[in-house]
């Protein structure tokens, strides 16, 4: 995590706990996609948390155009297509790389208990 990110964090937090709200408000679309830039100028930046980020903003614009949808046109139509193919296609590969990390880690647990048999 950058440091921008960790103080924007602390600061959060410290709002949130000040707050008399007993859970914090979902960050809006504009505040979820400036953390979306921060998270990709971020060197160090986890792709999970990026992907994360991406599926929250896609929902976001899903969401807002099921709202309208009444008014849309059919290029508009359209894209809602796209955006729920892209998101559910995100939400796949999120998952499967999850699955790719356990396994990987239980092998790697495994072959050190294996070495500690020996």
């Amino acid at each position: 995590m950058c440091n921008q990110q960790k103080k924007m964090k602390q600061q959060q937090n410290l709002s949130v706990n000040t707050s008399a709200t007993s859970s914090p408000p979902s960050p809006t679309a504009a505040y979820a996609l400036y953390l979306h830039r921060e998270e990709l100028r971020c060197h160090k930046a986890q792709s999970s948390r990026a992907a994360m980020t991406k599926i929250h903003l896609t929902s976001e614009l899903i969401a807002r155009t099921k709202e309208n949808i009444g008014k849309c046109s059919q290029e508009d139509l359209q894209i809602l297509a796209r955006e729920t193919i892209f998101k559910k296609r995100m939400q796949r590969h999120l998952h499967y790389r999850r699955q790719q990390l356990q396994a990987w880690l239980l092998a790697r647990k495994q072959a050190k208990i294996g070495k500690q048999m020996q």
